[in-house]
Parts: C-alpha cells; structure tokens; sequence
C-alpha cells in the first residue's frame, strides 16, 4: 500500500513547489515593476508638447517609448539625420552636422584648438538616454511577463496539488473518506 502512495504523495510535492515557485515569480515581478517604474517617476521627466503622448510623466511602457521616440527625432534635426558615427569630431565653419575628423578642417576656437562637433555630442547622448528609456520599457513588459507566467505556475501548482491528493484519495482510505470518495480495491 505504501509504494501506492508515493506517486500522488509526490505529485502533491510537486504541485506545492509550483505553486511556491508561481508566487515568489509574481512577487519579483511586481517587485521589478515597481522598482523600474518608481525609477522613471523619480527622474520627473515629461513628455515635450510635439511627443506622441504629449505632457505626461514618463513612468510606464508608452510614455517611455514616447520620450525615446521623440529625443531621436529631435537629435535627428539637430544633426541633420545623421548618427553619431557618421559625423566628424570636430565643428567646421560652415556649420554642417557632419563635421570633420580632420583636425586641419576644423573649426578653431581663440586658443588655437578644434571645437568640439556639439551635434555629434547632442546624437551621443541621445542614444544613451533613447537606450535608457527603450530598456525600462523593456523591464517593464518582462516584469509583466513573469508577473504572468507567476500566477500561471500557481494555478499549475494548485492544480497538480489537487490531482496528488485525488490520486491518493484513490488508494487511502483515510483521504477518500475526507473528500468523499471511495478507494479502489487493492488486491492482496
């Protein structure tokens, strides 16, 4: 009798570990959500006037992918469309985005040295903060994801825990009579 409980006993087991792992998953999600959302409020950043979502604080998936799309159309005007790797290290005269590598080309301020391209420097820290907010976007809808994939490994663990205890109501009599059931016949 007692080799007949061991498969249910361990489908019970089984079940109880999913349903620990469906919470403590579901419990790391919000936790991500929370801190990941908490982070972007604190930065107290809002959304221009000509973003898709207009005025709003950036703390969720839209408005965050709104301010990252909206910082790349601005630093695309700013040097002309072209990325940071297309554009020269140094300003030129004429003002062009593009710039120049070339340090005889170059723009020279009152001390004789290169000027530094700004709208090169404008698209490198428009990639740092489009990568920014495009990876907090990113946490939030993984967050979300296991905050799924949580509650689905509660309801497997519930569930399979449930099938354990009615297999073993199967062969024990004592757990058959608590819910109601009748043992099947064990032959001796």
């Amino acid at each position: 009798m007692n080799k007949l409980k061991a498969f249910p006993q361990l489908v019970i087991v089984m079940g109880v570990i999913f349903a620990i792992m469906g919470v403590v998953i579901t419990i790391g999600g919000g936790y991500i959500t929370w801190f990941v959302g908490d982070q972007l409020a604190a930065q107290n950043i809002v959304t221009p006037d000509d973003a898709s979502i207009p005025n709003a604080q950036v703390n969720s998936i839209p408005t965050a992918l709104s301010m990252a799309a909206i910082i790349g159309q601005h630093a695309d005007a700013r040097s002309g469309g072209l990325s940071y790797a297309e554009m020269g290290r140094f300003a030129v005269a004429d003002g062009n985005p593009a710039g120049t590598s070339n340090r005889d080309e170059a723009l020279l301020n009152e001390a004789g040295n290169p000027v530094a391209n700004s709208a090169r420097d404008t698209q490198l820290t428009a990639a740092g903060l489009i990568t920014s907010l495009s990876l907090s976007a990113m946490a939030l809808g993984a967050s979300y994801g296991a905050i799924a994939l949580g509650i689905a490994f509660t309801i497997l663990g519930i569930v399979v825990t449930g099938l354990g205890y009615a297999l073993l109501g199967l062969v024990d009599p004592q757990v058959a009579e608590r819910f109601g059931l009748s043992p099947i016949a064990v032959p001796a």
